[in-house]
């Protein structure tokens, strides 16, 4: 019993459990699959961010709160990772709109280094202003992740995206760069900024929004 203890030992430690090699997985990789529980935080709004990966299967929760509509808020994914393509269902939304999204993305690797993701979704949206009126409408969406992930494990990435809101009959640019720092094996500090460009929807000017986000994660 005590030789086969040991050599099941050697055998995860070398990353080598039932003739599966352990890979090495960098967390900024939105392909990836891992488990992890983090928050995030910006002026007036708050998230607990958790996710679970069962190997090709992914789970994402994502429960926060805006204090400036003083609203609670979420999202909820569900991912199937293949070889160098996913898909994805989304969820996401508060007490006064829904929206619900369908998408691919696509893993290439273009050196050890950098990797480009092109991704697409389409889905609807549901909401209601404080007087109740009732806005719909269909949306595409496309975008680029771009990643730089460093031998160290940490890395550095930029999202440009656009939205087309089949209501207003408009794209919506918005783009988020980002950078992620291991500060211990299964731990790690990150920051990210998001821009959403001006809308004009249901006629009304919207001015673009700039928010630049902290955030820290736990890996087991």
């Amino acid at each position: 019993m005590k030789k086969l203890l040991l050599a099941f030992a050697i055998m995860s430690s070398c990353g080598i459990v039932y003739g599966q090699e352990t890979e090495t997985v960098n967390y900024g990789d939105p392909t990836a699959s891992f488990s992890s529980l983090g928050v995030s935080g910006t002026e007036g709004k708050f998230q607990v961010n958790g996710m679970v990966g069962l190997g090709k299967h992914i789970f994402q929760l994502d429960l926060g709160y805006d204090k400036d509509t003083d609203k609670g808020n979420y999202r909820g994914r569900y991912f199937h990772v293949t070889e160098g393509l996913g898909y994805s269902v989304d969820v996401l939304g508060d007490k006064d709109s829904t929206t619900g999204l369908a998408g691919v993305i696509y893993k290439m690797d273009i050196t050890d280094n950098i990797s480009l993701f092109p991704m697409a979704s389409v889905g609807y949206t549901s909401a209601k202003d404080d007087k109740g009126a009732k806005s719909e409408s269909a949306l595409a969406q496309a975008g680029l992740y771009g990643m730089y992930a460093f031998d160290s494990g940490h890395w550095v990435y930029a999202n440009p995206k656009a939205t087309y809101h089949e209501q207003s009959k408009e794209w919506l640019p918005q783009f988020e760069v980002g950078a992620g720092y291991m500060i211990m094996d299964n731990a790690s500090i990150g920051t990210k900024v998001e821009y959403t460009a001006e809308s004009s929807k249901k006629g009304l000017v919207k001015e673009s929004d700039t928010v630049a986000w902290l955030q820290a994660n736990y890996y087991f």
